[in-house]
């Protein structure tokens, strides 16, 4: 099945999504849920409520409407449950309604009678007798039925949405993602190091670029359907490997402790890859120290310990000034660590508190980087 990036899904949903329902595929720890956070912040859902995502997987008898009676009517219908964001005061055909932005997650995973349930707001936007908003934009995702997870859809119903499938992430689109996004350095370097670490169980089955070759035994760090695993290697975990990291240098965990909580985020394979760039972390020259004296501070030798450095200076400048000094220091590292450093700047949001800085538009020149 043909893959989508995330840049791709996002305007797919935004241009079809008010007409038809489209559910990603993918698989696990890719990121489907931050689909839902890039799509609210985007100018064409300003005036939408962005109602939280929903779990079908916790969802239950009165979690989608529960019947009400109107004795004086001598009527029954049904009220709509707050989550979904429609109301008497606020549905089609009401003055001043506000269209509404729904996210099902794990929407083939939840119970058939479940999805029997909210059929009629996939389908027709409509809860009972209560119709969301013009405008309305539904959307679903889950995992594929390739992991094992209990994922699975009717095809009569299938055949009634728009159905995706969304690529991980290679190791360049993780990166630029991290770098916007505070992540450890040390986390950054080691997936700049071990690009395979964002490789897909995929790759290894039958048409994948690794077909033929053995994933327990090639790559032990990634997700494997066919094995129990005490932990892997995805975006999702990476992200919470950096959170440990961070946290055991305010908190001062010592190195058993920290090696057990990667240990049970990441897999004991990856966690021990991992720990030498940490170690390279707590090593390296202090940022402020570099900012102070970027001709004299000393550099270490270890290449993984530059690249670990380099991360961290672009995660922490804050100003021109600190931008121009970090530049000079890293003019006195090798070659491959100035490309490495203009490249990632030009493709981060930290581009502006450089693009003023004339030791920034020299590195570039002297390494032939044209933004």
């Amino acid at each position: 099945m043909q893959t989508l990036n995330h840049k791709q899904i996002v305007q797919l949903i935004a241009a079809l999504g008010d007409k038809r329902t489209v559910l990603v595929e993918g698989e696990n720890g890719i990121g489907k849920t931050a689909l839902f956070h890039m799509l609210k912040v985007m100018p064409q859902f300003k005036d939408h409520i962005a109602v939280d995502p929903i779990d079908c997987t916790q969802l239950s008898d009165g979690s989608v409407w529960m019947p009400d009676i109107d004795r004086e009517l001598g009527v029954s219908r049904e009220l709509p449950n707050e989550r979904f964001g429609v109301s008497k005061r606020n549905q089609r055909g009401v003055k001043n309604g506000k269209p509404v932005l729904v996210f099902f997650d794990e929407i083939a995973k939840a119970a058939q009678f479940i999805k029997n349930v909210i059929a009629p707001i996939v389908y027709d936007r409509r809860l009972g007798n209560y119709h969301l908003v013009e405008g309305s934009v539904v959307f679903g995702a889950t995992n594929m039925a390739a992991e094992g997870l209990g994922d699975s859809i009717q095809p009569h119903l299938r055949s009634r949405l728009v159905v995706v499938r969304m690529a991980k992430p290679t190791a360049e689109e993780w990166i630029l993602w991290a770098q916007d996004n505070n992540i450890a350095p040390s986390v950054i370097a080691f997936v700049k190091e071990y690009p395979w670490m964002m490789d897909s169980f995929l790759d290894y089955q039958a048409g994948g670029k690794f077909a033929g070759k053995d994933l327990a035994k090639d790559n032990p760090s990634i997700f494997n359907p066919k094995i129990v695993q005490e932990g892997f290697f995805n975006p999702r975990s990476a992200h919470a490997a950096s959170d440990v990291i961070k946290r055991s240098a305010l908190f001062g965990f010592d190195d058993e402790t920290l090696n057990a909580a990667l240990r049970g985020t990441i897999g004991a394979t990856a966690a021990e890859a991992l720990g030498a760039y940490v170690r390279f972390e707590r090593s390296i020259p202090v940022f402020e120290r570099v900012v102070a004296e970027p001709l004299t501070t000393p550099i270490d030798n270890n290449p993984s310990a530059q690249l670990v450095q380099i991360f961290q200076f672009i995660n922490r400048v804050s100003s021109r000034d600190e931008a121009a000094a970090i530049t000079q220091y890293v003019r006195r590292m090798r070659k491959e660590m100035q490309t490495l450093m203009g490249n990632t700047v030009a493709n981060s949001n930290r581009i502006g508190t450089f693009a003023s800085c004339t030791e920034f538009a020299d590195l570039l020149r002297e390494n032939h980087i044209f933004l």
